[in-house]
């Protein structure tokens, strides 16, 4: 009998384990994560699905390419000067996100660097390089 209840007990074990520890592409579930909270109605739902639930902003993300830009373009629609916070493009973290070209967003207050377009050619022809 106690043979039994051991082996149910390791089954069990054996069986929950791998769905308590499914997360998603970033590590940590949509209800974890707050990067959306500040966003209000379907603005903030849609962010909840691109950056939380979808991890759209990874490269390695577990929903199709399709979904994510159907989402994104939604949540664009919603608000076309703004990206989903997600997607911050002044991070130098190399390859995350992934869209759309990297430049810097618009809505960001401060920031090191200056002005985006002011860095494209390092060395003008008048000076040379020091």
């Amino acid at each position: 009998m106690l043979k039994f209840f051991v082996l149910s007990a390791m089954m069990a074990v054996l069986i929950c384990a791998p769905m308590s520890q499914a997360k998603t592409p970033d590590g940590r579930t949509p209800a974890e994560e707050t990067v959306c909270d500040e966003l209000e109605g379907a603005l903030y739902g849609l962010c909840v699905a691109f950056c939380e639930a979808m991890d759209c902003d990874y490269s390695d993300h577990m929903a199709s390419d399709r979904a994510c830009e159907r989402v994104l373009t939604n949540f664009m629609k919603h608000s076309p000067e703004a990206f989903p916070p997600c997607m911050d493009f002044d991070n130098d973290g190399g390859d995350e996100p992934g869209e759309p070209g990297g430049e810097g967003d618009e809505g960001d207050e401060g920031g090191e660097g200056g002005e985006g377009g002011e860095e494209e050619n390092p060395n003008p022809p008048d000076e040379p390089e020091s």
